[in-house]
């Protein structure tokens, strides 16, 4: 009763706030029309509103701002009524009552949704999103450091994913998670296809080793699909080693036998691997940090119900053809750079497999993608 109290409470104050704000907003438009003589097309660009609404509220200087023209009953929805509000808030009940969920939002909801009401149309996301903040169920990111949220996810990535054309996979190793009673850590790998059909997957592994890679990626292109460019960090078990140029390592040659061109990210730049990062936030918010796991065998247990729920909650589906290999497969080995200075010199270069290459003054500070053509 009293958590029902406070949920009203709360949409009541939300509601006069936004009256509030929404009175504000036709006071400043009327004014910005009749006081400044603004357009009034300059009028909806600057304040962010629409044509129709500066329309409605710019008829006379001494309009009534608090006159309400929606039609319906304030506080209600237009067109989703009473039950609909019941039927978002069980399955949100729901939702909580059960551990093995891990997804909650308003996605999730409509996937439920429409496994028990397939003859009912669910709201609109955006509805559905609205209703559950009124409900109390909108569990928003907490402000603040979020453990195993990668600091930068941004990287200027078109002419990857809208240059090279083809399917680009994302993976990274996640490392050092700890159980009670155990002192070793646990590791994991993470695999992302970031354009539709997208996918989520992870699984445990013994070490951050490039065979517990090749082991791995073998399963995902056997289970899910192979990707035309694989996207690795630029760590020792990808790239291989730290000394020798142009060396091909055992990763770099997995891939490529299996005519998938490797990517190499910029090296201790995160950001760079833009969507696995996330992907592996994705990881530590709603699966490891979740669950206080008590043994080896549970955590693989419930990785796997974790990938299921990934699946069903993007709509992953595999590919109805399978790639066959290519005659005119060209190997190719990329490298994701960022131009340095050599202050000798006075121009920019990048390292490529422990050899320099000069670029321009120009360059420098910039992102370059590298091409190594194997066959030349």
């Amino acid at each position: 009763m009293a958590e029902n109290c406070k949920i009203k409470f709360n949409q009541d104050r939300r509601l006069r706030n936004e009256e509030k704000k929404s009175i504000e907003k036709r006071r400043q438009v009327n004014g910005l029309y009749f006081g400044y003589r603004v357009q009034k097309r300059e009028i909806a660009r600057k304040e962010g509103v629409s044509r129709r609404f500066v329309d409605n509220w710019t008829q006379t200087p001494d309009q009534d701002f608090t006159r309400d023209n929606r039609g319906w009953e304030k506080g209600k929805g237009r067109k989703w009524d009473k039950s609909t509000e019941e039927k978002i808030k069980e399955i949100g009940k729901y939702f909580e009552e059960d551990t093995n969920i891990f997804y909650t939002g308003a996605t999730a909801i409509d996937l439920e949704w429409r496994k028990r009401y397939p003859e009912i149309d669910p709201p609109p996301l955006r509805t559905i999103g609205r209703i559950m903040s009124n409900l109390g169920l909108a569990k928003g990111n907490k402000r603040g450091r979020n453990k195993g949220a990668a600091k930068y996810l941004c990287c200027p990535e078109h002419t990857i994913y809208s240059l090279l054309g083809g399917r680009v996979l994302e993976s990274d190793f996640i490392g050092k998670k700890y159980i009670t009673g155990r002192s070793e850590p646990l590791n994991f790998i993470g695999f992302s296809f970031k354009k539709k059909p997208k996918i989520r997957y992870f699984k445990r592994i013994e070490s951050q080793r490039a065979d517990d890679f090749i082991v791995q990626s073998k399963y995902f292109f056997r289970e899910f699909e192979k990707p035309d460019y694989m996207k690795v960090d630029n760590d020792p078990a990808a790239i291989g080693s730290g000394s020798g140029r142009r060396n091909i390592s055992k990763v770099m040659k997995f891939l490529l036998e299996n005519q998938v061109n490797p990517i190499f990210t910029v090296p201790r730049r995160p950001f760079t691997q833009a969507s696995i990062e996330g992907n592996n936030s994705v990881f530590s918010r709603k699966f490891w940090n979740r669950i206080e796991f008590k043994s080896i065998e549970e955590v693989d247990e419930k990785i796997e119900w974790f990938n299921k729920a990934s699946v069903e909650y993007l709509g992953y589906y595999r590919p109805k053809e399978k790639k066959t290999k290519k005659e005119d497969f060209i190997p190719k080995v990329y490298l994701i750079r960022q131009v340095e200075e050599d202050k000798e010199k006075k121009e920019g270069f990048i390292n490529v497999l422990n050899e320099i290459i000069h670029l321009p003054k120009s360059y420098i500070k910039y992102y370059v993608l590298a091409e190594w053509n194997l066959k030349e």
